[in-house]
C-alpha cells in the first residue's frame, strides 16, 4: 500500500489455495482473506506469527486437509487476526483500500519510468522452445548472451526483457526477427489470456492432458468465437492436467481441469482479474463435446450485449439459467 508514492505498508491476506481432490469434499478451492494492514518493519513478525498459528492448529491427520485454508475456513477470520494478534503482542490496524483492474501482460514494447525500455512476449502455455516456424529459445539464449538482458518470468507464463537501453533496441529487435519471434504482438485476446500446466508427459499426478492441447483448443475456441462474430472478445481460460490447480482453473472464466482419460471438470464464472472464484458445472465433459458444449453459452453472452465479461455473465445468469443452458447442449 502507498501514499503519495512511498510504500507505507502492506494487507495481510492469508487463507488462499487453489489444490483440491477430485470426489473429496474436504478439499476445495477457497480465496484468501484479507486479515488488516501491517507496516513495513512488521512484516517478518507477521509472517512468523502466521506460520505458528498453521503449526498450532493445522490438520496433521490428513495431509489434503493440512493446509492453512481450511484454518481459516473453519475458524473463521475473527479468531485467526485475534490468534495472530496475541502472538505478535500488537494490534493489527484494518485493511486500507486497493484494487486490482485486470490480469494480465503487456506485450510488445513499452518505456520504463527510468527511460529504458522493456519487452513483454508471449510465451503459449508457458514452454519456451524453438519450432520450425518461431525459434524463440534460440532468440532469448543469443539476446541474453550478446546484450546481458535481464530477464523476469511473469505468473502468466509470459516473458518480459527489463532495463534495455536504447541504443540496445535495434539489435535485440533484429536478433528476433532472424528468429521468427515477433514484438508486435498479434494473438486473439483469447490466446493471450491462456495458461496450462505440463500436465502429460512431465508430471506424475496428471490425470489428462493439458500443455500439449491447449494450443489445438483454443483454435476451437478461437472458430466458435469468429463464426458469431466474437472474435475479438476476451475469455479467461486455464486448462490444467489434475485437480492441483497449477494453471488456477479456479479463478479463469473458463476453466478445464483433468478428470480422467480426454474428460474435465467445467468450471465458469470467474472474473478477468481473478479475483472471484469460478464454480464447477460439469464432473467430465468430453473435449469432443467442448463446442457444443459452449455455444449456448457464448450466444447467451451475445445476446446480453457483451456489456459484461463472460464470467461476469455466467454470474449474472445465475447456477440454474447455466446448468439449463448446459443441459440444453448435451
Amino acid at each position: 500500500i502507498e501514499e503519495e508514492g512511498k510504500l507505507v505498508g502492506y494487507n495481510l491476506t492469508a487463507g488462499g489455495g487453489l489444490g483440491m481432490s477430485h470426489n473429496n469434499p474436504n478439499t476445495y478451492p477457497r480465496k484468501a482473506d484479507v486479515i488488516g494492514f501491517l507496516k513495513r518493519d512488521q512484516v517478518e513478525a507477521v509472517a512468523k506469527a502466521v506460520l505458528t498459528v498453521h503449526r498450532d492448529f493445522g490438520d496433521r491427520t490428513d495431509r489434503k486437509h493440512a493446509r492453512l485454508k481450511y484454518v481459516l475456513e473453519e475458524k473463521g477470520v475473527a479468531w485467526f487476526r485475534q490468534e495472530l494478534e496475541s502472538r505478535l503482542g500488537f494490534a493489527l490496524e484494518d485493511p486500507r483500500p486497493y484494487r486490482f483492474e485486470r490480469q494480465g501482460d503487456r506485450f510488445g514494447w513499452h518505456q520504463q519510468a527510468d527511460g529504458r525500455s522493456f519487452l513483454g512476449l508471449f510465451v503459449e502455455t508457458g514452454r519456451i522452445k524453438d519450432t520450425d516456424e518461431i525459434r524463440l529459445k534460440s532468440a532469448l539464449r543469443k539476446v541474453v548472451d550478446t546484450y546481458d538482458t535481464q530477464v523476469r518470468l511473469t505468473p502468466s507464463q509470459n516473458v518480459i526483457l527489463v532495463n534495455i537501453l536504447p541504443e540496445q533496441v535495434d539489435g535485440i529487435d533484429q536478433i528476433l526477427k532472424e528468429h521468427g519471434v515477433s514484438t508486435t504482438h498479434e494473438k486473439s485476446p483469447i490466446r493471450s489470456a491462456t495458461m496450462a500446466c505440463p500436465a502429460l508427459p512431465t508430471c506424475g499426478l496428471a490425470l489428462a492432458e493439458s500443455e500439449r492441447y491447449l494450443p489445438g483448443l483454443i483454435d476451437r475456441v478461437e472458430g466458435l468465437l469468429q463464426s458469431r462474430c466474437m472474435d475479438r472478445e476476451e475469455i479467461i481460460v486455464r486448462m490444467t492436467g489434475c485437480p492441483n490447480g497449477c494453471a488456477r482453473p479456479y479463478m479463469a472464466e473458463l476453466g478445464l481441469v483433468g478428470n480422467g482419460v480426454n474428460q474435465y471438470q467445467l468450471w465458469l464464472g470467474g472474473t478477468p482479474n481473478l479475483q472471484r472464484l469460478a464454480r464447477p458445472y460439469m464432473e467430465k465433459l468430453p473435449l469432443d463435446d467442448l463446442e457444443k458444449t459452449l455455444e449456448p453459452l457464448l450466444l447467451s453472452w451475445k445476446a446480453a450485449g457483451g456489456r459484461r465479461s463472460f464470467g461476469d455473465h455466467i454470474e449474472k445468469l445465475g447456477d440454474q439459467e447455466v446448468s439449463a443452458l448446459l443441459t440444453a447442449s448435451a
